[in-house]
């Protein structure tokens, strides 16, 4: 049940790609979109810069999901350590960290919010897609 709350959202957020909200600002910088997706909650690995036609934040009255992607050039093994040392002194709790051949995904929990942070290693380069939302609450169907 659990892994259900976290498939719509992703569902979503996999399915849209510009660096737009709904209140139509105008186009932010890298830093900008960062800080107005991250803040302070999410660090993004040293060297990585965003690509924005691959990148989205959508916000709707308190409702403010996003999918940002990065690009640079790290190990995969590196990238996995740094966001587990990092994330929990952030506040984020682990739920499932895999890590298949070149590709490593990480999933954590606050009370509020969730993140999936993707991790694909590439002949060239290095991609990281860090999605962040707010996190959907269990609820009984028999009530």
């Amino acid at each position: 049940m659990k892994r259900l709350l976290f498939i719509a959202p992703l569902i979503f957020l996999s399915s849209c790609a510009t660096v737009q909200t709904t209140s139509q600002k105008p186009l932010m910088t890298q830093e900008q979109i960062k800080e107005e997706l991250l803040g302070d909650l999410v660090p993004v690995y040293p060297g990585f810069r965003l690509v924005p036609d691959k990148s989205f934040i959508y916000e709707s009255g308190n409702i403010k999901v996003g999918r940002l992607y990065f690009v640079g050039d790290a190990k995969l093994k590196d990238l996995v350590s740094y966001y587990r040392e990092t994330l929990p002194d952030k506040g984020w709790e682990p739920v499932a960290i895999t890590i298949y051949g070149n590709i490593a995904e990480l999933t954590y929990t606050t009370a509020q919010q969730f993140l999936q942070i993707t991790i694909k290693k590439g002949f060239s380069q290095t991609s990281l897609i860090i999605q962040v939302g707010p996190r959907g609450e269990l609820t009984n169907s028999s009530q």
